[in-house]
């Protein structure tokens, strides 16, 4: 469950490796990227309706997001998903850091991504710290002159809760 919240707050990214292409992706689009990467946090930490709008319009209408055991969720359910698990959040930090991008073609972007978050979670016990380190490979698609996410693929996941790990998954 933890894991998919970070992957709900953190967009993950891509099911099948894309051909390389030697072309550098543009300023503009790497710019954008980041921009959209920093609105996820933005909507992490002050989830209104209009921040987590914002964000989830980044999300293709094709959208799918793969998890490690290969499980895809199309973008209506993990919408609904990532709505539901915000609710039992307080983010106190959020970053997204993009380490790598590859132009698969001129509208077509793969980003690797690492993505950390810490808050509290409430549970039935009480609120507990959590600490989300994870990693995703996005894809991007230029869809009428904006970026949008089409797929996510999880690449790893370190999930604490008050210190002990919870979750640890390809690392």
């Amino acid at each position: 469950m933890l894991h998919k919240i970070a992957a709900a707050l953190l967009c993950a990214a891509i099911a099948v490796p894309l051909a390389a292409s030697a072309d550098p992706v543009p300023d503009a689009a790497q710019k954008a990227l980041t921009a959209d990467y920093t609105l996820v946090c933005t909507a992490s930490q002050d989830p209104t309706d209009a921040n987590l709008a914002a964000a989830y319009a980044l999300l293709a209408p094709g959208f799918v997001h793969i998890s490690f055991k290969g499980e895809q969720m199309q973008r209506d359910a993990f919408i609904a998903q990532g709505k539901q698990q915000i609710k039992q959040l307080h983010i106190t930090s959020c970053a997204n850091t993009i380490t790598s991008t590859t132009l698969s073609d001129p509208s077509t972007i793969v980003a690797v991504v690492a993505g950390k978050i810490a808050g509290q979670i409430q549970a039935p016990d009480g609120n507990h710290d959590i600490d989300v380190s994870e990693s995703s490979s996005d894809t991007w698609k230029l869809v009428n002159g904006t970026w949008l996410q089409t797929q996510s693929k999880d690449v790893s996941a370190l999930v604490k809760i008050d210190g002990k790990v919870v979750q640890d998954e390809g690392n």
